[in-house]
């Protein structure tokens, strides 16, 4: 069973507390009408309606101090290393935790939490914390699908199948029309639309091709794009942020 939360641990008293201190008001306005009636009725003893008064009071009072208890519980700090925003538990967390905020699970070993994985994600090269529990994760930036490596030990992740182990570098990409095909104008339909230009701008980049048209795009943007004007009968390239070099023009 998982750890508690403080939260959790305060609802949990508050749900055995409240029959309590409900009992104790019942019993109260039982031992009161008592009282009251046994000055009406000569066959009603005083002293029943006292003692039942009293447990009244008793048992409210009871549960009125154990409402006081549970607003004295300890508060144990625990950061989550991925949102950094705290949990609150009445000890020290032994075992995985879900954080309050994020929602995600903070790994425990020896009373320590551990810390999360930086992953690339294989799809947009966007840096990820990732859980060591982890067998796969979703990109927050692009949505795509990662699964990852067999650990090296049991119930610990590595890193993305695909994706060099050590790399952390955010990686985006560059976009190149190198040929506008044979239907320019559906490219230029296209070029308006990605660039936001007008249409005699696009008209300008088709006359002096091959040229990079976008820059510093996640990769599953730039390889959309791409596949666009493939569609469009256009030639198109992905390359990493400035490694594209273009060609040697030779003037006749």
């Amino acid at each position: 069973m998982a750890q508690p939360t403080r939260a959790e641990v305060i609802e949990a008293e508050l749900q055995r507390i409240i029959p309590i201190v409900i009992t104790g008001i019942v019993v109260l306005l039982v031992g009161l009408f008592l009282l009251y009636l046994s000055t009406i009725a000569a066959w009603m003893p005083f002293i029943i309606g006292v003692i039942v008064t009293l447990a009244g009071v008793g048992i409210a009072g009871y549960g009125g101090w154990q409402y006081m208890q549970v607003n004295n519980l300890p508060a144990y700090r625990a950061l989550c290393p991925y949102c950094e925003k705290p949990t609150l538990f009445v000890a020290p967390p032994t075992e995985d935790y879900t954080c309050e905020h994020c929602h995600r699970v903070v790994a425990i070993e020896g009373g320590q939490v551990v810390p999360p994985l930086v992953l690339v994600c294989r799809h947009c090269g966007t840096p990820q914390k990732v859980s060591p529990r982890a067998k796969m994760f979703i990109c927050d930036n692009c949505n795509g699908q990662n699964d990852l490596k067999p650990a090296a030990r049991p119930g610990v992740a590595t890193a993305p199948v695909g994706a060099a182990e050590e790399s952390l570098e955010y990686t985006t990409y560059d976009l190149v029309l190198v040929d506008a095909g044979h239907d320019t104008e559906e490219v230029l339909d296209i070029l308006c639309t990605i660039l936001a230009a007008p249409r005699d701008h696009c008209r300008g980049i088709l006359k002096d091709l091959p040229m990079v048209i976008l820059v510093d795009l996640p990769r599953r943007k730039a390889d959309s794009y791409r596949r666009m004007l493939r569609e469009a009968g256009a030639t198109a390239e992905v390359h990493p942020t400035g490694q594209y070099r273009p060609p040697a023009r030779h003037d006749m």
